[in-house]
């Protein structure tokens, strides 16, 4: 039988979504096109005693779509924290962090850490090869945040719970009132246009160039909006035959800054142009579809590097993103980005 006709899909929403999301963009800005300085304004709103752990989620990048997506509706920043509220502090970590297809080994190590020892060389290259991390300061310091926070889940738990109160009082409360209508809008499009195109290319279209490999293996498929993702897709497994998918939710002609009048699709296109590897890259991924290992090579450029181009690239929207069953990502080129850009620039330059 067709993937397309077996697949089920199913819908959600809710602004929890948003709220681990913009914690992990606020304390990574320029990775996602925000301006520095406003998410910085952002962060330092935050009681000074909260912002640690709160910086410590964004590094862990703990997006626990399954935890919100089992929320009773509305599922909003004060159901969640009324959930969470409910849970032995010491539980939240484990509750929020391991998913469904984490391997076994690897929730059996972080389940048996405690303050009595250190972890070995050994068990740091463990984890490093086991989630295919490179080896540098980064993953040095990934590494010892996840130390300290598992070797004390309770004391995580609690400083959590407190740091999201404080990051929705002084910031995101107001901030869901703003995007509710949005994420309600946008999830009524995608719902119009599943009843007209395939599964895949419905997709495609929703998360501005993101085709998914492996519908093979899914029974069901359950999409929720996200304002502040937009335009990336954040993906998780419920099951090894369900998965929950956050698309991009986000108008171009909006900005993800409250009363900005220059819209993130402009800027984002903009930039993406003013760049001559990324031109160079556009050229190469419009003659054919490439990963960015070979990019590199092409390029003689180091990973990292045109790793950093694809994603500004991404983020305008003008690549394409094939994801096969074994992770690999090909990009090619997108021109609906280049033609979405220059719709963009006519109307705002005119005023329309």
């Amino acid at each position: 039988m067709n993937a397309m006709i077996k697949t089920r899909i199913h819908w959600d929403i809710g602004t929890a979504y948003d709220l681990f999301i913009s914690l992990r963009i606020l304390h990574d800005p320029e990775q996602y096109g925000v301006r520095a300085s406003w998410a910085a304004g952002v962060r330092s709103r935050v009681p000074a005693e909260f912002r640690e752990v709160l910086e410590q989620t964004a590094e862990l990048r703990l997006i626990p779509l399954p935890f919100v997506h089992s929320l009773k509706e509305p599922k909003d920043s004060k159901q969640l924290l009324t959930k969470m509220k409910s849970m032995p502090a010491g539980d939240l970590l484990e509750t929020l962090a391991m998913r469904p297809n984490i391997p076994e080994d690897i929730q059996d190590f972080f389940q048996a850490t405690n303050a009595s020892r250190k972890w070995t060389a050994e068990e740091k290259q463990f984890l490093i090869q086991r989630w295919g991390m490179g080896d540098n300061k980064q993953t040095k310091q990934l590494l010892n945040t996840l130390y300290k926070i598992w070797t004390d889940r309770k004391g995580f738990g609690q400083r959590l719970l407190l740091g999201l109160q404080a990051y929705v009082d002084t910031f995101f409360a107001e901030e869901e009132q703003r995007i509710l209508p949005v994420l309600e809008q946008e999830l009524s499009y995608a719902r119009m246009r599943a009843g007209s195109r395939p599964l895949p290319a419905m997709l495609e279209e929703i998360t501005a160039g993101v085709r998914y490999g492996d519908f093979e293996s899914l029974s069901d498929i359950i999409l929720a909006p996200t304002f502040w993702g937009s335009p990336f897709m954040f993906s998780q497994h419920l099951t090894d035959s369900k998965m929950i998918v956050l698309f991009g939710a986000r108008p171009g002609t909006m900005s993800i800054i409250p009363g900005d009048i220059v819209p993130d699709g402009l800027l984002r296109g903009m930039k993406a142009m003013a760049d001559s590897t990324r031109l160079r890259i556009l050229r190469y991924l419009a003659q054919e579809p490439q990963t960015a290992a070979e990019l590199s090579r092409v390029l003689r450029l180091r990973p990292p590097t045109v790793n950093h181009h694809l994603t500004q690239l991404r983020l305008a929207g003008m690549v394409q993103v094939y994801l096969d069953s074994s992770g690999e990502r090909k990009f090619a080129a997108r021109y609906e980005g280049f033609e979405d850009t220059q719709e963009m620039l006519n109307r705002f330059v005119r005023g329309d």
